[in-house]
């Protein structure tokens, strides 16, 4: 059956229009800035569907950014499987970087390059094309209802997903497939995120004078010494995931003032700091927010008593008296994306690796996401999720970003054939190689 299964596949998915439909999406810059939004994409894919026949609607999110649902019906009542690639891609950056056009796909052998060519406009269409021939092949003879949406904000906030999920749509998902750039890889964790502010409030004042003001930035310098102690902590305390590596807290961002102009002869008032972290199975985002929270206050308070000690006489040989007043400092909560961990012998993942192996005649590898993904809330929601797709890991939100074509025409049977185990061939379900 199976063997019957992939050579009809491959006479139903041909390579030529993987890289005609990659080609027309890499040409739409969906990369939200200057007024550009995944409308664009969202209305190119809706004609594919017109074309073919197929059931979709797109729901607004927001104004100009919808998201797309396509359905294929069985004719037996069952679960419902869903695929899911995301509609935007990141900016392009400095252009003269690339030696190719961004937006513009470029073929060199069997690779193609291009902004969203892996990340994941690659996926997506084989994604697309694999699970249409997958219903030609069955001609709707299968038990339940397969869904590729197409969510628009997976590279911001995800607003497209949480809408998805928050609108009831989600509710009936028995289970989901991630497709993002994977190395098809079968990966069943994914890395938490928390993304935290810190502002750290002083007193302005001259920069020859900055005993008159309270200079902030010291005080973030500690804190930075902080977080570093933190990490190692945290790292010693849960040790290396075997799918997603060692836990990170990282400030990437540092800010002062916080609001207005800054000047070089000027002590800042404020200073904000931004800190990117991503948990692993084992930690708890309430407990990491308050241990965050914790050393904050102690170097606030830390501040504050040398300001009393070790100021005070300096500040009373100035020829007026000086009372700058304390430090204060307060912690916000910007983002909160959970740690996923879908059990290996979950039947998604066992319908997954069963068609790698099938596919690629070796042993399935498990992995973890390195980053977050729309899979994040869908498993936050109670859905399993195993994610998986063509294109290097470490090749995305790069210059010259590009994926095999080979490897787009081996994942678009791997998701029609991982379709195809979970939903008419539950024998293959608890399959694990």
């Amino acid at each position: 059956m199976l063997p019957l299964l992939h050579a009809s596949l491959d006479a139903l998915i041909r390579r030529t229009e993987l890289k005609e439909k990659l080609q027309e999406l890499v040409g739409i810059e969906s990369v939200v800035e200057n007024g550009h939004t995944e409308a664009a994409v969202v209305d190119a894919v809706s004609r594919w569907c017109q074309v073919d026949g197929l059931n979709f609607q797109s729901v607004e999110v927001s104004p100009g950014r919808p998201n797309l649902l396509i359905e294929w019906m069985g004719d037996q009542s069952g679960p419902t499987l869903l695929f899911e690639a995301h509609s935007d891609t990141v900016t392009a950056g400095d252009v003269a970087r690339w030696t190719r056009p961004p937006f513009q796909m470029t073929r060199e052998g069997d690779r193609l390059y291009g902004r969203g060519t892996a990340d994941t406009k690659g996926n997506l269409v084989a994604a697309y094309v694999g699970l249409r021939a997958l219903a030609q092949h069955l001609n709707g003879h299968f038990s339940g209802r397969i869904l590729l949406l197409m969510p628009v904000d997976e590279e911001g906030m995800m607003t497209g997903i949480r809408h998805f999920i928050a609108s009831g749509a989600a509710d009936s998902v028995a289970a989901a497939v991630c497709c993002e750039p994977e190395d098809a890889q079968v990966c069943v964790r994914q890395k938490g995120a928390l993304r935290l502010r810190v502002e750290i409030q002083g007193k302005m004042a001259h920069g020859a004078m900055p005993l008159t003001g309270n200079n902030p930035l010291p005080v973030v310098a500690r804190f930075l010494l902080a977080m570093e102690e933190a990490e190692r902590a945290e790292q010693q305390r849960v040790g290396f995931d075997p799918y997603l590596g060692w836990p990170s807290i990282t400030p990437t961002e540092i800010q002062a003032p916080v609001a207005g102009p800054s000047g070089f002869n000027v002590v800042p008032d404020s200073s904000s700091l931004s800190l990117d972290i991503r948990t692993v199975v084992g930690q708890s985002h309430p407990d990491l927010i308050e241990q965050v929270r914790q050393r904050l206050d102690q170097v606030i308070a830390e501040a504050n008593c040398r300001l009393g000690e070790e100021t005070r006489v300096l500040r009373e040989r100035l020829e007026e008296t000086v009372d700058p007043g304390e430090y204060t400092g307060r912690l916000i909560v910007l983002d909160d994306r959970p740690v996923t961990n879908t059990p290996i012998d979950s039947p998604i993942v066992a319908a997954m690796a069963s068609a790698v192996k099938a596919r690629l005649g070796t042993p399935a590898v498990f992995s973890g996401v390195p980053g977050a993904t729309d899979g994040t809330w869908l498993w936050d929601a109670g859905i399993p999720i195993v994610t998986t797709g063509a294109g290097m890991r470490f090749v995305p939100h790069q210059a010259d970003e590009w994926v095999s074509l080979t490897q787009l025409h081996n994942m678009a049977v791997i998701y029609a054939d991982a379709a195809h185990r979970f939903l008419t061939d539950p024998s293959t379900q608890s399959e694990v190689d």
